[in-house]
């Protein structure tokens, strides 16, 4: 009995430790450029080239689309619906003789194609702004795959930016928000912060679109002193916002914006966000007092610890008179 419950311990032990052979596949695709910016008027048309690439070893049956969206998330990258559809997708079309949309095409390794896409807006339509990506995937036909497992597709997407006016710059809407420190040491008391003189400190702040159009944010962070005279300037990093969506600001490095006060920078400050458009201008300002809170925070912690030992030590031992004793 033994032997034969030792017996059925190994034959369930290689059972599962048996694995199916497994099939890996390398996918390296590039697409340029990956965004297209464009002012268009009603009843004109313009062509643009993208170059696709297979940096992969295998050849790659591949589709292309365009997939419209309306939003986007707090960096930018679009929402896509693949399932969406739009009026104007009629709009567009590929020049290209051998490639459709939505009809696969092989791409050898190591191979570019170039697509050419096609955009005529008719004289009818309306003046607003379209935001597609045009979308480029790998083609796998599930009829006649011998392979178990999970196939793997990769895409790739170059998103467009379109804008359909009559006027070279439509007016747009920005507005900041959320403009506020966020790291380093400092105090709010109402809509008053106090900040470290000699300590670094980060801001956030996001840019809202509330307009109908495409607007970018070209601009400057900058401190100034009561008096307005600038002790820092920082460029804004230029991104696209779409209509009706908001984006997180950054510097022109892409990371937060950072000042560094030091002794000098003593007494009230603003600190400025300003962002300016073709058409418009907005601005968000924060008012700020520097002055040294962990050296008054040390002296305060050091003058109370003398006291305490002064009191301390001052401090005479009662001695008791009341009942003296004769010797």
């Amino acid at each position: 009995m033994k032997k034969t419950f030792i017996t059925l311990l190994y034959i369930l032990i290689f059972l599962f430790l048996t694995q199916e052979e497994t099939y890996a596949a390398n996918y390296g695709l590039s697409i340029s450029p990956p965004l297209l910016r464009v002012h268009i008027k009603p009843g004109k048309s313009i062509t643009q080239v993208f170059k696709i690439e297979n940096l992969g070893a295998t050849d790659k049956t591949l589709v292309a689309s365009i997939v419209p969206f309306s939003e986007a998330d707090n960096y930018g990258n679009p929402v896509l619906n693949p399932k969406a559809s739009a009026p104007w997708l009629s709009y567009f079309g590929l020049a290209n003789s051998q490639i459709k949309f939505n009809e696969p095409f092989t791409l050898s390794a190591g191979a570019t194609e170039q697509l050419i896409l096609s955009l005529a807006v008719p004289e009818t339509a309306s003046i607003q702004d379209i935001y597609a990506t045009l979308l480029v995937s790998t083609y796998e036909n599930s009829l006649g795959q011998t392979f178990q497992g999970t196939s793997v597709r990769a895409t790739i997407g170059s998103n467009m930016l379109i804008t359909i006016s009559t006027q070279a710059f439509p007016d747009t809407d920005l507005k900041v928000i959320d403009f506020k420190p966020i790291e380093g040491s400092f105090i709010k008391i109402g809509n008053l912060y106090f900040l470290d003189s000699i300590s670094p400190v980060r801001f956030s702040a996001s840019v809202k679109n509330e307009g109908s159009f495409t607007a970018e944010t070209k601009g400057v962070f900058k401190v100034t002193t009561g008096s307005n005279k600038p002790v820092y300037l920082e460029g804004i990093l230029p991104v696209y916002v779409i209509a009706k969506s908001q984006r997180q600001l950054y510097n022109t490095t892409g990371s937060p914006f950072e000042y560094s006060p030091s002794l000098n920078n003593i007494g009230p400050h603003q600190v400025t966000l300003e962002i300016k458009t073709d058409n418009s201008n907005t601005k968000s300002s924060i008012n700020v007092i520097f002055f040294p809170l962990k050296l008054s925070i040390g002296l305060i912690a050091s003058i109370f610890i003398i006291i305490t030992i002064v009191k301390i030590t001052s401090k005479t031992p009662k001695n008791s008179v009341d009942n003296p004793e004769t010797f």
